[in-house]
């Protein structure tokens, strides 16, 4: 059994909130964006991403026992990306807008996960141990990759903010689809740079590790607390999915 928190807050610094997420415990989909372009036009691309998503990996009708789960997700990027690339061709006014997107679907004991940009997974063991599932599609991460800039000093680089994959491109980069076990009491945490950028692994572990004492929804409310604490420089989402 799948139980679930979420939270997204805009933040100390940002007028509004162009992060979106979607949950459904039922169908085991989880989904979160983190829109680009400024003001109205983030806002519409991240909602446009999570709905176009949403739609098709939580309707049955769409995923027959015959289906391969990955192409589903596949043709759900697809379909947002090209709902995104539609939108902005009849208003100019939001050109540049685009986001990220971090996407689990679960499956029994399997999570089947998947990213464009810097919104991320993560897997926490019962044990204790964080694990970072997904590699952030970003100028910072490739410096990272480099021996530039150590993972530390990309938190906080001037550059972070740019992502080099996302969704609302017209030379869309279909991500690699990946799976992990999930045990017992294990948690995935689905969420935006807001959050990241804000709180280092240890501090995520430490409040993560209180799980079983007061639960994903909590979790996700001194996540995000936490963060504004640190600063709140960005848009904070977060989702925390529990195998109970």
């Amino acid at each position: 059994m799948l139980i679930s928190g979420n939270k997204s807050d805009k933040g100390l610094v940002r007028e509004n909130n162009e992060d979106a997420l979607y949950v459904d415990d039922k169908a085991g989909v989880y989904i979160l964006a983190d829109g680009m372009g400024g003001h109205e036009g983030g806002e519409i691309a991240s909602n446009i991403a999570v709905n176009t998503i949403a739609k098709i990996l939580s309707s049955s009708a769409m995923m027959p026992q015959n289906n391969n789960l990955e192409d589903i997700i596949r043709s759900a990027l697809y379909g947002a990306n090209n709902a995104i690339i539609s939108y902005r061709k009849k208003h100019v006014e939001v050109i540049d807008m685009a986001s990220t997107i971090v996407i689990s679907k679960f499956h029994d004991d399997i999570a089947t996960f998947t990213h464009l940009g810097d919104s991320r997974a993560y897997l926490f063991r019962k044990n204790g141990d964080l694990v970072q599932l997904t590699d952030d599609d970003s100028l910072v991460m490739e410096m990272v990759k480099q021996g530039l800039i150590n993972k530390d000093d990309s938190r906080r680089h001037s550059l972070r903010n740019i992502v080099t994959r996302y969704i609302g491109t017209t030379n869309l980069a279909i991500p690699e689809i990946h799976q992990c076990e999930v045990g017992t009491s294990d948690c995935i945490m689905l969420c935006s740079d807001g959050l990241t950028n804000m709180l280092n692994e240890d501090e995520i572990s430490s409040i993560l590790g209180r799980n079983d004492s007061i639960g994903p929804q909590d979790i996700c409310n001194l996540l995000v607390d936490s963060a504004n604490k640190n600063g709140g420089e960005d848009n904070i989402t977060v989702i925390v999915i529990q195998n109970k």
